[in-house]
């Protein structure tokens, strides 16, 4: 008889995760019980945020796909006893060493092109630093191209960028025991499904009226971009409404403040 011990999701927990985005609304049985055991064989938890689900269009209709978060990448680094550090973020780092902050680009209205993060791992008692370099237009192309100006990487760049080059040098720095985890970035480069590849997607049409619905039923920001997410291709002509909803949104929860 088998000692692994299953991590279970009540009805309860699935639907407070799928109200703050962890797990797509109408996500199958079968893939939430997929999703609980990535979450127990990881030792990660979903209501930190350290492991979550991404559904994506694809030629076949909608699937979906596990995604460890930066939190989770950290945590298991952390797991180990030998995660020793990491350095402040460079950003357009130059052959000879030299490098903008962020705060120096935010004054010129510049995003970064690439961002540099060192982390530090115990190998043999020694503190070895393992440094990685990210692109900005090689994960997000469609922010760096202006085709998007709504997700997180239009509004948050450097916060954005930084976390892709941290995990870069995460898994670099602890391959052992990250091997084969990937964040959401990476698995959109993966998977084909940036919004040029959507917009040949036939499945990725979308109804308006239907689509007004849903945005609408959308009660935390959370929500109404893990809506977004489902269909970038064409959600991207209303992205006005998006907008609109989450001023609403943002309004009520600052009210509610008050």
């Amino acid at each position: 008889m088998s000692n692994i011990v299953k991590f279970d999701l009540s009805p309860a927990d699935i639907q407070t995760l799928s109200q703050a985005g962890i797990i797509p609304q109408g996500t199958p049985p079968a893939i939430v019980q997929v999703f609980a055991e990535a979450c127990r064989q990881h030792g990660l938890s979903p209501f930190r945020k350290e492991i979550y689900l991404v559904p994506y269009s694809t030629k076949n209709g909608l699937q979906y796909t596990t995604i460890v978060g930066i939190d989770g990448l950290q945590q298991k680094a952390a797991r180990t006893g030998r995660f020793a550090g990491v350095d402040e973020e460079q950003y357009d780092r130059q052959p000879d060493g030299s490098y903008k902050s962020a705060a120096q680009l935010k004054v010129a209205g510049t995003r970064p092109i690439t961002c540099t993060v060192t982390v530090y791992a115990l190998i043999g008692g020694q503190r070895c630093p393992f440094t990685a370099t990210t692109v900005f237009d090689e994960y997000y192309p469609a922010v760096a191209s202006g085709r998007d100006q709504y997700g997180k990487a239009a509004t948050m760049p450097f916060n954005m960028i930084a976390k892709c080059a941290r995990a870069k040098a995460l898994k670099m720095a602890f391959s052992d025991e990250l091997s084969g985890l990937h964040i959401e970035e990476e698995m959109s480069a993966y998977e084909d499904t940036t919004i040029e590849a959507a917009k040949n997607n036939a499945a990725a049409t979308v109804d308006p009226a239907d689509l007004q619905k849903k945005i609408a039923a959308c009660e935390t920001v959370e929500q109404l971009t893990d809506l977004y997410r489902t269909n970038q291709a064409g959600h991207k002509e209303y992205a006005q409404l998006f907008a609109e909803r989450k001023d609403e949104i943002t309004a009520a929860q600052s009210a509610d403040n008050e």
